[in-house]
């Protein structure tokens, strides 16, 4: 057990927010899913989901983050290890191997995959800070992540192997980059997509998605789910058409409302205030995850908080960028709003960590 006085620094606040975005979340996965037989067991999954994360963010909370460098290199095996095997013998869908199915609940490596690395790239960082060269840092860090992008681009998971990459670059960033350096990952960023494209990673439906997105060679009916969440956004107006009222998601025009499209669902029947109230408590959350790296002891947990920041921001502007045109259609939900339980349940492990910074960001004195 910790030390009583490390309650005294838990951000309460935090939990506050998240428990709040919780309940609005599962209130609009119940609104997009009732009445349709296939989805009406999402909310109470969700809810559920939700009660035993909430659980595991105190009991993640008091085990002192600095252990998890002790076990980084295990981490890292077992994750290479879960995305060969779902590869190997993982349940197919839609043409994409993601997922290990267990009874009635799925498994995402890669999801998991985001959060670990977060915990195997702050502590590689961390230990090389100030003792080698911090471009050698860069380069042995990005071979790191090199072969678990290539196996995430494989099932094929565009969205998360971006996430990855854009978590990586924070981490790299605040560990210490310096201007010369930026052209160096330029290079390197661009040296990827060559590579990427070169290796036929990235597959003929993901570049479609790219040309509807710009309005090129696109089809009738291939922009459905992205003209259908306008129309709902757009319908909404400033206070919405009220709770299960709206029309695009009752109707069961809008697809995928209670995971990918929940936002659409809640701009239609909230409307642009209900929508800003969502955003925000997201943007709290994130802001509460950088206030912990700011008030960090050591390197290693102002990282590890950074890369759960950047997951959450990245994933957040994917997802809403969806909603209006301005990002393709992908896999990515919305955290801790859309449906979606080994999602939801990394991400309260994630914020299980930050706590344990918050709460560690002073030495006890004896």
């Amino acid at each position: 057990m910790p030390d009583k006085r490390l309650w005294r620094h838990f951000d309460y606040v935090l939990i506050i927010g998240l428990v709040l975005l919780l309940i609005a979340g599962t209130a609009m996965i119940y609104s997009a899913s009732r009445g349709d037989p296939q989805i009406e067991h999402t909310p109470v999954d969700q809810a559920v989901t939700a009660l035993f994360g909430l659980v595991l963010i105190i009991v993640v909370s008091m085990v002192d983050y600095t252990l998890l460098k002790n076990i980084a290199g295990g981490i890292y095996i077992a994750v290479l290890l879960s995305l060969v095997a779902v590869l190997l013998v993982g349940t197919e869908r839609f043409g994409a191997k993601r997922w290990f199915e267990f009874g009635s609940f799925d498994v995402q490596p890669a999801e998991v995959a985001k959060l670990l690395l977060g915990i195997v790239l702050a502590k590689f960082v961390a230990d090389r800070q100030g003792k080698r060269p911090y471009l050698e840092t860069m380069a042995l860090s990005f071979l790191m992540i090199v072969p678990i992008l290539a196996l995430i681009m494989r099932q094929p998971n565009l969205s998360s192997a971006v996430i990855i990459l854009f978590m990586w670059m924070a981490i790299i960033f605040v560990g210490g980059i310096e201007r010369q350096h930026l052209v160096v990952l330029a290079i390197t960023a661009i040296a990827m997509v060559f590579l990427v494209v070169q290796l036929g990673l990235i597959q003929s439906y993901q570049v479609s998605r790219f040309q509807q997105l710009l309005g090129i060679n696109t089809q009738p009916g291939e922009t459905y789910q992205s003209d259908q969440a306008i129309i709902a956004l757009g319908s909404g107006g400033w206070l919405g058409q009220g709770f299960g009222q709206g029309q695009q998601s009752q109707l069961r025009f809008l697809p995928v409302r209670h995971t990918d499209f929940i936002f659409s669902v809640i701009g239609e029947e909230l409307g642009l205030v209900g929508g800003l109230v969502f955003i925000l408590l997201l943007g709290f959350i994130i802001y509460r995850s950088l206030r912990a790296a700011w008030i960090a002891r050591d390197n290693f947990g102002r990282l590890l908080c950074v890369a759960i920041a950047s997951v959450l921001f990245l994933q957040t502007y994917i997802n809403l960028g969806m909603q209006v045109g301005l990002m393709p259609v992908t896999g990515v939900v919305l955290p801790f709003v859309s449906y979606g339980r080994s999602d939801l349940l990394s991400s309260m492990v994630a914020i299980g960590m930050v706590e344990s910074v918050a709460m560690r960001y002073k030495k006890l004195e004896f």
